[in-house]
């Protein structure tokens, strides 16, 4: 019946995939779609960017440069974690 209905009507602004994806990426951004592709394509490329720049905003925020981090990048630069795990492997398994 529903095919019948699409022969029927001529257009049917569903059958574009592109379309598809864009109303399946606007309704899980929670947004409801307009029904016309251009608008709605522009709509989901300013949330996208408005999504973007909210987490970049959020990573800029919270990873600060402090004395400790460059610390801690020294020692995993050195990896004496990973250095000490091998050495036990050596001992434990008899390993020269």
């Amino acid at each position: 019946m529903v095919s019948a209905i699409g022969a029927i009507s001529g257009h049917n602004p569903y059958a574009d995939p592109e379309y598809l994806r864009i109303i399946q990426e606007l309704r899980a951004l929670g947004l409801t779609p307009t029904g016309n592709k251009n608008v709605d394509k522009a709509r989901l490329e300013s949330e996208k960017q408005k999504l973007a720049k909210k987490i970049e905003e959020k990573v800029e925020t919270k990873q600060p440069e402090t004395p400790d981090m460059s610390e801690r990048s020294k020692f995993e630069e050195q990896k004496l974690g990973a250095m000490t795990v091998a050495e036990l492997n050596k001992i434990l398994h008899g390993l020269n």
